[in-house]
């Protein structure tokens, strides 16, 4: 039997999705209030986070299926020298985080934030907008999210650019896509630049102070992805220079943002905390993803989504 340990627990409903597994899978919840570490002796299969203090404890683990993307919390050097698997929910959270980016995009360019200040003075006043359509927006990253994100910029009359380090096709949603080297370019063309890439140690802030300069005066920035992936002290820089008009961010190179941080009162800031992933399908959908990946265990067939550990991806 496989010994599996539900570790990242879910409600009633979503669970019962586990009585899909192959009868080859002995699945443990791990109870509420205790430590994951007792349960992990003999455990093959892991679904949720092995967290650093736990890893001596997994002492039969093969591999684990977490229920998010970002894979940095794993790639400690016990993990990634280890033989286990790790694999992710990549592509489940392209739909509700390309919402959320636009919701950050269309509040900066609507200036929703000024007029829910006015709302709670009641005060009326109009107050200048911007037209997306025939802009150029920029993404960084032409994964799951990048794609949804390029997808619904087509519907808003953009010319989208991207880069990826990855060998891809290009979309029917981009106009031009290339390698990371172009970044600069991208940088210099983009009315709006849409942050959706992994943190990594290539793309640790990467967004810098050379790359801010290189932008249009009053280009605006969203990031949905990693806040590591930008320098914010430039980032802040650029805004007051006019570089930028707007960020919207939905992560902080800090989390939660630190109380003396700039951007709790920038006033072209619009910040929310890190809840762009949320959705009330995204759990069913991690779920049935691991339901799959057991099938595919059991049967020695090559599992969905395994990230490659040197790459963080």
């Amino acid at each position: 039997m496989v010994r599996t340990l539900i570790g990242s627990r879910y409600s009633e409903d979503v669970e019962a999705l586990l009585e899909g597994a192959p009868s080859e899978v002995e699945v443990i919840f791990l109870p509420e209030g205790e430590k994951q570490a007792d349960y992990l002796s003999g455990v093959e299969v892991l679904f949720g986070r092995l967290p650093e203090s736990d890893f001596d404890y997994a002492d039969a683990l093969k591999w684990v299926q977490q229920p998010h993307a970002g894979a940095e919390g794993h790639l400690y050097e016990k993990f990634k020298n280890s033989d286990m698997v790790l694999t992710n929910a990549g592509g489940l959270f392209g739909p509700q985080i390309a919402e959320h980016g636009f919701a950050l995009l269309l509040a900066l360019t609507r200036q929703i934030h000024t007029q829910l200040e006015f709302m709670k003075r009641k005060h009326w006043e109009r107050v200048p907008c911007l037209e997306l359509a025939g802009m150029t927006m920029g993404i960084i990253g032409l994964g799951g999210i990048g794609r949804a994100i390029a997808d619904r910029a087509k519907a808003f009359e953009f010319r989208v650019i991207a880069v990826d380090p990855e060998d891809m096709a290009c979309p029917d949603s981009v106009d031009r896509l290339e390698k990371m080297d172009y970044l600069p370019e991208l940088m210099s063309q983009s009315n709006v630049v849409m942050v959706c890439c992994p943190s990594t140690a290539e793309t640790h802030k990467m967004l810098s102070g050379e790359m801010f300069d290189r932008l249009m005066e009053g280009s605006l920035l969203v990031n949905v992805s990693r806040g590591k992936v930008v320098d914010e002290e430039a980032m802040v820089a650029a805004l007051r220079s006019g570089k930028l008009a707007g960020i919207g961010l939905d992560v902080t190179y800090t989390e939660p943002c630190p109380e003396d941080s700039p951007l709790w009162t920038e006033p072209n800031v619009i910040l929310t905390s890190h809840s762009a992933g949320s959705s009330q399908h995204i759990r069913r959908r991690a779920m049935v993803r691991f339901v799959d990946n057991l099938h595919r265990y059991v049967k020695g067939e090559a599992l969905q989504n395994v990230v490659d550990k040197v790459k963080g991806y």
